[in-house]
């Protein structure tokens, strides 16, 4: 709710009397917290249900964290994305104090544990960690944030990975900072769109209208890439694919990732193009598809066939 929250004040900054009801809509990924995502269908299980209402004219704006939407929508609906986008990076948060050292996680005490019990259930995060610290155990967390914090309280984790947009926008990282540890992006890729919102509406020029105070066209641009570049793999929003594309002087650069769930195999590519906002979105999508087509140059679809296996073999188990 704090994102609709803060989508409804910037809302009525610009349309003092706009009229706005909100209506909170419970999906299967928020009804069904004790296995993993992968074992329930992975994409679209934060979306199906409100999409639906969107296309019964139920409701006429959906906020979705832009992580979670999958690269294509439904006929007749589309996304805008919502500036500025948050601190894109993942956090460690620990029950002991941890440090990055020359790219690896570990003890700030020597002493303690060298094999954490670190919970997550994303692909994406698991195999990261497992590639700069072999010794962690993945251990599953589902639910919202409050939810995994009382998890890593409880002392069944000595650590578990969270977004740094969740921390941030509910202000638990000033409380937690002691017990903090950022991961630079090149150590742990972020997920394509995270700390971006989605605005979900129907194609209808009227709600268009209303939304384009909200629209960052930097942040859609620099989305759109990290998020074409899942699309041409073929992957979805939780297998191990990340991609983080941002404006770097006069550039737009993209850096993907496809991984192995284990940690074993991974593909890293990056290109860039002049930044313009002219075509600006055109050529991101543009640029994301060519960075794919490289990742599959290198092999990525081989990667990728091998979580998809593991994820079917998951879902047989539910």
């Amino acid at each position: 709710m704090i994102q609709t929250n803060w989508v409804v004040e910037r809302l009525r900054q610009q349309w003092p009397d706009l009229e706005i009801a909100i209506e909170q809509i419970r999906t299967t990924g928020d009804q069904i917290t004790h296995v993993p995502l992968t074992q329930i269908g992975g994409d679209g299980v934060f979306v199906t249900e409100i999409e639906r209402a969107l296309q019964e004219r139920r409701i006429d704006l959906a906020v979705h964290s832009l992580k979670d939407l999958p690269t294509a929508q439904p006929d007749g609906l589309q996304v805008i994305v919502a500036g500025p986008r948050e601190d894109v990076r993942d956090i460690f948060v620990s029950n002991q104090a941890f440090r990055i050292d020359n790219g690896r996680l570990q003890p700030a005490d020597a002493e303690s544990t060298q094999n954490p019990r670190i919970g997550t259930v994303s692909l994406r995060r698991g195999a990261q960690i497992r590639e700069f610290y072999p010794g962690a155990q993945i251990v599953p967390l589902r639910g919202n944030v409050d939810t995994r914090l009382r998890k890593l309280e409880s002392g069944g984790y000595d650590g578990i990975v969270v977004a740094a947009a969740g921390l941030h926008r509910m202000e638990l990282h000033p409380q937690l900072a002691e017990r903090l540890t950022y991961f630079p992006i090149e150590m742990m890729m972020p997920a394509p769109g995270q700390g971006a919102l989605g605005l979900e509406i129907r194609n209808e020029p009227e709600t268009q209208a209303l939304l384009e105070p909200l629209r960052d066209v930097v942040v859609q641009a620099a989305t759109s890439a990290e998020r074409m570049f899942m699309r041409r793999l073929g992957a979805g929003c939780y297998l191990p694919i990340a991609a983080y594309a941002e404006v770097v002087e006069e550039d737009l650069v993209l850096r993907g990732l496809v991984i192995s769930t284990d940690g074993q195999r991974s593909i890293r590519v990056r290109q860039s193009i002049r930044w313009s906002t002219e075509d600006g979105i055109a050529r991101a999508e543009l640029l994301g598809i060519q960075l794919a087509e490289q990742a599959l140059d290198q092999g990525a679809q081989e990667i990728i066939q091998g979580s998809n296996m593991l994820r079917e073999r998951e879902q047989r188990r539910v």
